[in-house]
């Protein structure tokens, strides 16, 4: 009891964690883009050496496309309060840039002033003016702040997908390699629903809530077709683990080409939303930042993979699933339905995976077929090196590979990274075969 009750609490601070990450990445859904252009629309509307102090920058009601931005405009004759709307061709895509139309105070622009100010004013307006950092910090810790701030979605990423690896080889002891193209559908699948909820207007937190469970969802329901007709009526008729491998990529390939071929058919980024950069600690040499964005992508990633261990540890599911894993025959005799348990395992794994792709997208914008396969090695080398068949493992492993990515992108030549992870998985494999947890060996599929 009190190892169960220290589990808890641990799972209880980092799902706070996660939760302050989320919270930070959570506020009006606006298009940086757009943001940037409506507020460099302000200075011109007043006389040169005017201060323009902003007090708000907010989504107009009922336009999907138009931002409100007030204002205080302060001179040598004082402060007066401003108000100034902005309405832009599209919410997304190429007419996201092109500004239609500029209200100051209630008054519209005319043709000529609006293409003076498209044409001159804005073509040379200068970028937004850095902030102060949240925090003083030497440039060298700066730095190594920033490659850590990056490397939380990474690591995320790799932990959810390794983490499919991991429930799935639990039960049968076979590796599915279609789990990295699992992931880039749950990031298309994502887009697809933001494209549509752009289409019927403004994305708001509600629509872009909705488009990550679509992606979830559509991820899940993947893998768990997958698992139904490929892999579990393969694994039943051979002993060999090879034919297995061989389905599973071959799945992987079906779904990269089919990916690449409706690419054209679809819109394949997000806008900018929630990416205006956060200073978060420098000096005047170097200020390490993060978007809204790759904050909220981390705190999704990291409260997944901690209700992911709540699930597995803590649950009737985790102790099916860990009996089954032990002795499957036994699991069937005192009750686990294991068709159910099959099909949920790859359901599980597939959002995880689901979740990973739309992560990605949320962080960066878009998600391509060709990183299915990248993911998918990085992934697996992950759950190797943790101990394949363990869910810590799995996590852990995921932690040292984005770390070893970090640390060597950062200090040496990035070219080498992939062959120096792909060195750390021979010497795990050489020196700890059990992998970092040492599950792997005497028992494969132990928690």
């Amino acid at each position: 009891m009190p190892g169960c009750a220290r589990c808890c609490h641990l799972l209880l601070q980092l799902a706070l964690i996660c939760l302050g990450l989320q919270l930070a990445g959570c506020g009006s859904v606006i298009d940086a883009d757009q943001a940037r252009i409506c507020r460099a629309v302000a200075p011109a509307l007043h006389d040169e050496g005017t201060e323009i102090v902003e007090t708000q920058l907010a989504p107009v009601r009922n336009a999907a496309a138009a931002l409100r931005y007030t204002y205080r405009a302060r001179g040598p004759l004082g402060s007066a309060p401003h108000e100034l709307i902005c309405r832009f061709a599209a919410q997304t895509g190429a007419g996201r840039f092109d500004l239609v139309a500029a209200l100051a105070d209630g008054a519209p622009l005319g043709e000529v002033k609006l293409y003076i100010l498209k044409r001159w004013w804005l073509e040379e307006a200068q970028p937004e003016a850095r902030g102060s950092p949240l925090f003083r910090l030497g440039p060298r810790g700066a730095y190594w702040l920033q490659q850590v701030l990056g490397g939380l979605v990474l690591m995320g990423v790799y932990g959810l997908v390794a983490t499919g690896f991991a429930l799935v080889h639990g039960l049968y002891g076979r590796i599915n390699l279609a789990f990295g193209e699992v992931a880039v559908a749950g990031g298309v699948y994502m887009l697809v629903a933001v494209s549509l909820a752009g289409a019927a207007g403004r994305i708001g937190p509600l629509g872009l809530a909705t488009a990550l469970l679509a992606g979830i969802a559509g991820a899940a329901l993947l893998s768990w077709m997958i698992g139904r007709t490929v892999f579990v009526p393969v694994a039943a008729r051979v002993r060999s683990p090879q034919p297995v491998l061989i389905a599973t990529l071959a799945v992987a390939i079906v779904l990269a080409e089919l990916f690449r071929l409706t690419a054209p058919n679809r819109e394949n980024w997000l806008p900018a939303l929630l990416n205006r950069p956060i200073f978060v600690a420098g000096q005047d040499g170097f200020v390490a930042t993060a978007t809204p964005a790759q904050l909220l992508a981390a705190g999704l990633t990291l409260t997944g993979i901690s209700l992911l261990l709540g699930l597995v540890r803590f649950t009737g599911y985790g102790r099916a699933w860990r009996a089954h894993a032990d002795d499957p025959l036994m699991a069937a005799l005192v009750g686990v339905r294991v068709p159910r348990l099959v099909g949920g395992t790859f359901a599980l794994a597939g959002g995880c995976a689901g979740l990973a792709g739309a992560a990605l997208v949320v962080a960066y914008g878009t998600i391509t077929p060709g990183e299915g396969l990248s993911m998918t090695l990085k992934a697996l080398i992950s759950a190797i090196i943790g101990g394949i068949g363990s869910v810590p493992g799995a996590l852990l492993g995921a932690a040292l590979v984005a770390g070893v990515e970090i640390v060597w992108s950062s200090a040496f030549d990035i070219a080498y990274r992939d062959v120096v992870i792909y060195c750390l998985l021979v010497a795990v494999l050489i020196l700890r075969p059990g992998g970092l947890l040492q599950r792997a060996a005497p028992s494969p599929r132990e928690f």
